[in-house]
């Protein structure tokens, strides 16, 4: 795992995850990445595991941002 960038889409992918009420916890990343292959959000799945935690919680913070 290592610091990998976080794109718009990966945020837009998120976002639409955190929507979909898909996950029982946010910060189970593999929950999300499950989540995001089950939605068909292949970059987002890519990032999760290729991202180390703290990229993937900054990438939450900031799916979540942009639904306030």
């Amino acid at each position: 795992m290592t610091r990998t960038p976080i794109t718009d889409d990966v945020i837009e992918q998120l976002s639409e995850v955190l929507a979909a009420d898909l996950l029982d916890d946010e910060h189970n990343w593999m929950g999300a990445s499950f989540a995001a292959q089950d939605l068909g959000h292949d970059e987002l799945a890519e990032f999760i595991y290729e991202a180390d935690a703290a990229t993937y919680y900054e990438a939450l913070q900031r799916a979540k941002d942009r639904e306030e």
